[in-house]
């Protein structure tokens, strides 16, 4: 889920942050407070050997006075004894208690700090969560919603282009099944969504004419192409075939053409090829188009979630940016790999699927 939703990768990554920023603070101050005491305790250690070397040297009648040379003991005039100063330790004492103070107080505002952003954050995360669980649920209910009506308009349109006499009639209940089956795959791709971003697309893996399968979904499209000028090659040896749930195939395969042919229309393209080959240890399905093509450095956003070639300039493409999104997310669960290339806008594109094992 992260790694589909950069928003939300920073979130988690901020939320990290912050647990190991106040692990941090925590040890800063549990550092700095025994640090404080081990100084305290040396410098006690020391005035004490001070003294003791004092006493040792008084013992021979020094020249010196050696008060004057350590001001922080206090030596006797009579005996030579000497001892540490009430008021040096008394000064180191206060000055330990300072600092340690000074670490409490700033490690404790930090902390503070810390804590009320973790929480912040946490619940903001939280909020996201229920907000996108609840946009999936909509967006669930109300594409079953649109789809019964859909169906019923398509089969009116299918039956009023059959029997209507006249052109006019004819040319508007294609025009209305177009239109319907448009959004009939719009809807389609917003439950294919749905489900797999809630896990709840299971597979049921067979084996699969791959030849079978692109033929059936370019006759689906073959129409639409027509209709665009657009002409779909197909070179996919038959005895190629694969160990693969054959709905998800089909969603694939369909998606794939669906977007080609986008692309075509937007960039004045007028070409699809669909190419298969056996290569060591795999199978290979590549679909190309001379159609808008895309940046090089753009090839990995091709299959983000509503990414649309040509938003960054224009709204030349048509659809919700969902098809290939839902490719990839096919691709993986079949345990393919895909990715996409292209020399530039207006050089077309090609994508390609790679089985790592041939079945």
């Amino acid at each position: 889920m992260i790694k589909r939703d950069p928003s939300k990768a920073v979130q988690v990554g901020f939320l990290v942050l912050l647990i190991v920023s106040t692990a941090q603070v925590a040890y800063w101050i549990i550092e700095n407070v025994g640090y404080s005491r081990d100084v305290e305790r040396r410098f006690a250690a020391l005035y004490a050997a001070d003294a003791a070397a004092v006493s040792v040297l008084s013992e021979g009648s020094p020249a010196d006075d050696p008060g004057a040379l350590l001001p922080h003991l206090e030596i006797e005039p009579d005996s030579g004894l000497a001892s540490v100063s009430a008021d040096a330790l008394a000064a180191l004492e206060r000055e330990s208690a300072r600092r340690t103070n000074q670490y409490l107080w700033e490690g404790a505002f930090f902390l503070i700090v810390l804590l009320g952003g973790m929480a912040v954050l946490t619940r903001a995360i939280r909020h996201d969560a229920e907000l996108r669980r609840r946009q999936q649920n909509f967006l669930a209910a109300v594409s079953h919603e649109f789809k019964s009506p859909l169906t019923s308009i398509r089969l009116a349109a299918e039956t009023l282009k059959l029997r209507a006499a006249e052109a006019d009639s004819k040319r508007l209940g294609q025009r209305i099944l177009e239109d319907g089956e448009r959004l009939l795959r719009m809807i389609d791709n917003l439950l294919d969504t749905t489900q797999l971003e809630e896990g709840r697309h299971e597979l049921t893996p067979e084996r699969t004419s791959l030849a079978g399968a692109v033929r059936a979904s370019s006759e689906e499209i073959a129409e639409r192409a027509a209709r665009n000028d657009i002409a779909v090659g197909i070179d996919v040896a038959e005895p190629l075939t694969l160990s693969v749930d054959r709905t998800a195939l089909e969603t694939i395969l369909r998606n794939l053409l669906d977007n080609a042919i986008k692309a075509c229309i937007a960039g004045d393209g007028h070409g699809i090829a669909v190419r298969a080959r056996q290569y060591e240890g795999g199978i290979e399905l590549s679909v190309a188009d001379d159609g808008l093509g895309f940046a090089p450095e753009d090839a990995e956003m091709m299959f983000e979630k509503f990414y649309r070639l040509g938003d960054e300039l224009r709204r030349s493409s048509a659809g919700t940016g969902l098809g290939l999104y839902i490719v990839k997310r096919l691709v993986e669960l079949c345990g393919a790999r895909i990715s996409a290339a292209s020399e530039g806008p207006g050089h077309g594109a090609t994508v390609t699927i790679r089985w790592p094992e041939a079945k």
